[in-house]
C-alpha cells in the first residue's frame, strides 16, 4: 500500500476512533521519563492517545512513546486501514470491469446497429428500383400542396425553391425503423461527453467570471470549452434531428420543387402508399431555422389530392409525421 491510500485509510478509521470510548486501563511510560499510571485511553488520533488518568485529561502523541506502544494502539487502526483500502481496490475493480463489460456491450449494439442499418439501406434502394419500376407504367393522379411555416404571431411564411420527394412506404419504414435504433446508441454514446463537456464549459465560465486565473487565461478557457461544448453537442443532436433520417433517402421516384409561393404539384400512383419528404430552412435575424418534413400520402384512387407541408406536421412535431425528432 503507498503512502497516500495508507494515510486515507488510517485516518478514516481514526476518525471513527476518535468518538469511540476505549475502556483500557494502562501505564504509559513516554520515551522522555514521564508516566501515566493507571490511564485509560479515551480516543485514538491520528498523531496520538488521549488518556484520561487521576490527574485529569491528557495527549500523548506518538512520537514520545515507545514504538512498540505506538504500534500496539496503531496495530488495529492500521490493520483497519488496509482492510479498508483492499475493500477499495476491489470495488474499484469491480467498477472497472462494468465499464468496460458495458462500452464492450455499447460497441457490439453500435456494430449491430450499423449492419442493421446498411442492410435496411440496401434494401431501401432495392425497394425504390422496384417501385421505380412500377411508377413509370402507373396510373396517376396528382398530389398538391404548398410548403409554409408559422411565426409565434401567427403570420405564414411561404417558402420557394424547395425539393419536395416522392418514396414508396413500404422502402421507407424498414429504414427508418434502422436509423432510428441506430440514433438511439448514437445519443447514449455521446450524451456523457455532453454532459462533460457541459461542466467544464460551466466551470471556465465560472472562472471567467471571477478572474480566479489571469483574465487572458480565463477567457481562453471559457471560449475554448463553449467551441468543444458546442461540437459535441452538435453531434449530438444531429440523431435527434429530421437531417439524420432524411439525409439517408436516396433517389427518390419523383421531384417537385415549390414556386415562389412554397406551392408544388408531383405526380403520385392512383392507388399504393406512398411518403413526400422535404427539408428548408430560413433565416431570422442572426439565426437559421431548419425545418423537416416526412409525411405518407396515397391517393387512394383519386385523381387529386392535397398535401400541405407546414408547421403543423413537422417531424418534430406530435402530428402525422413518420417520425418524430427534438430539432
Amino acid at each position: 500500500m503507498t503512502d497516500a491510500p495508507r494515510s486515507r485509510a488510517i485516518c478514516f478509521v481514526l476518525f471513527v476512533f476518535c468518538f469511540a470510548s476505549v475502556a483500557s486501563a494502562d501505564d504509559f511510560k513516554t520515551i522522555k521519563g514521564k508516566e501515566y499510571k493507571n490511564a485509560t485511553v479515551t480516543r485514538v488520533e491520528p498523531d496520538g492517545i488521549v488518556i484520561r488518568y487521576k490527574s485529569g485529561i491528557s495527549k500523548i502523541f506518538f512520537a514520545e512513546l515507545p514504538r512498540e506502544v505506538a504500534d500496539k494502539w496503531l496495530a488495529p487502526v492500521i490493520a483497519a486501514g488496509k482492510a479498508a483500502e483492499a475493500k477499495r481496490i476491489e470495488a474499484q475493480k469491480a467498477a472497472d470491469r462494468e465499464r468496460v463489460e458495458k462500452e464492450r456491450d455499447r460497441k457490439e449494439k453500435e456494430k449491430n446497429a450499423n449492419a442493421e442499418l446498411g442492410g435496411a439501406a440496401e434494401q431501401f434502394q432495392a425497394a425504390e428500383q422496384r417501385a421505380a419500376d412500377a411508377y413509370r407504367t402507373a396510373p396517376k393522379g396528382t398530389l398538391l400542396g404548398q410548403v409554409f411555416v408559422s411565426s409565434r404571431g401567427g403570420e405564414n411564411f411561404k417558402l420557394g425553391a424547395v425539393e419536395v420527394g416522392l418514396f414508396a412506404r413500404d422502402a421507407i419504414d424498414p429504414l427508418l425503423a434502422a436509423a432510428k435504433k441506430q440514433a438511439d446508441i448514437k445519443i447514449q454514446q455521446l450524451s456523457p461527453a455532453v454532459d462533460a463537456a457541459k461542466a467544464a464549459k460551466d466551470q471556465a465560465d465560472a472562472a471567467a467570471k471571477y478572474y480566479s486565473q489571469s483574465y487572458r487565461e480565463a477567457l481562453e478557457a471559457k471560449y475554448r470549452t463553449r467551441d468543444e461544448y458546442e461540437s459535441i453537442l452538435a453531434s449530438r443532436d444531429f440523431y435527434y434531428s429530421g437531417a439524420f433520417y432524411l439525409g439517408l433517402l436516396l433517389d427518390p421516384l419523383r421531384v417537385a420543387e415549390t414556386d415562389a409561393d412554397g406551392k408544388f404539384a408531383i405526380e403520385v400512383p392512383k392507388t399504393g402508399n406512398f411518403v413526400i419528404a422535404a427539408k428548408a430552412q430560413r433565416t431570422v435575424g442572426e439565426h437559421t431555422e431548419h425545418y423537416y418534413w416526412l409525411q405518407p400520402v396515397s391517393l387512394e384512387g383519386e385523381q387529386q389530392l392535397t398535401q400541405n407541408l407546414s408547421t403543423n406536421n413537422l417531424t418534430s412535431t406530435t402530428g402525422t409525421s413518420l417520425i418524430h425528432t427534438e430539432d
